[in-house]
């Protein structure tokens, strides 16, 4: 921090708003932080550059991230099975997607190369082009409330769950994000705010009834959502700390790469 600089009296944090993320905020106090909204990568860009202190990043990005950041209450979106939200669309089967333009999502840091290791490790994709989302492609990575809409729509013949695929190749849990604060940041405001989360955490579980009549529409339901948001685990445990060290194990052994800024 230079020196002409004021020290924030509550943390500038990273919102994410897709619907398996509601738990986190729904309960928060409204005086904890200042909330700003922002995809998966441009937060982290934000934690990166001193824009944002903390928020729930990417776990490409928090492992690429190091000990620039910390855990904030072992807290984050993980998965033992299907993620649900997180899929590869695509017009032919897997197996015949080697040489095939891959379109992807800007929001997504981490699914894009959990989808490397999973071309590599499970499908045998290659010489494959990742392109934006309005080039010709055979196949689309989709993330989040937009999968969700995606799914609906079955404008594809093809989809993969990439959890459930992950699941498959490790028998592990996926953590797609972790809570972080960057560890620059004041003890006294990190502490604070990871004592609010860590609370209002648990007590999003556990209005997952409230979450659902507020969040359901013509394409979930109640029941939809409240089964959708149950499906993931909010607290990450030695079984998820597993499954987040084979995914750095597998990644390591891929060259280094990451998708361009959007």
């Amino acid at each position: 921090m230079t020196t002409n600089q004021i020290e924030p009296q509550v943390l500038r944090v990273g919102h994410m708003t897709y619907l398996n993320s509601e738990v986190f905020y729904r309960k928060l106090p409204l005086d904890s932080c200042e909330l700003v909204v922002m995809t998966p990568r441009a937060m982290a860009a934000a934690v990166e550059q001193g824009d944002l202190q903390a928020g729930p990043l990417p776990i490409a990005e928090v492992l690429r991230l190091g000990d620039r950041v910390r855990s904030l209450g072992n807290i984050g979106v993980a998965c033992d099975g299907p993620a649900l939200s997180v899929f590869l669309f695509s017009h032919k089967p897997i197996s015949e997607l080697s040489g095939s333009n891959i379109a992807v999502t800007t929001h997504t840091a981490t699914s894009i190369q959990l989808l490397r290791v999973l071309f590599s490790d499970l499908w045998n994709v290659s010489d494959h082009r990742f392109v934006q989302m309005t080039d010709d492609h055979d196949a689309a990575l989709t993330i989040g409330d937009a999968a969700l809409e995606q799914l609906s729509l079955g404008d594809f013949q093809h989809n993969y769950d990439l959890g459930t695929a992950w699941k498959s190749l490790t028998g592990l849990p996926f953590v797609f994000a972790e809570w972080v604060v960057r560890t620059d940041t004041p003890n006294e405001l990190s502490e604070l705010f990871e004592r609010q989360l860590i609370e209002s955490s648990r007590v999003g579980i556990n209005s997952i009834e409230e979450i659902s009549r507020a969040r359901s529409d013509e394409k979930m339901s109640k029941t939809d959502v409240a089964n959708y948001v149950r499906n993931f685990d909010y607290f990450l445990g030695p079984d998820e700390r597993s499954g987040q060290q084979e995914f750095k194990r597998r990644l390591s052994k891929l060259p280094e790469w990451r998708p361009s800024a959007s």
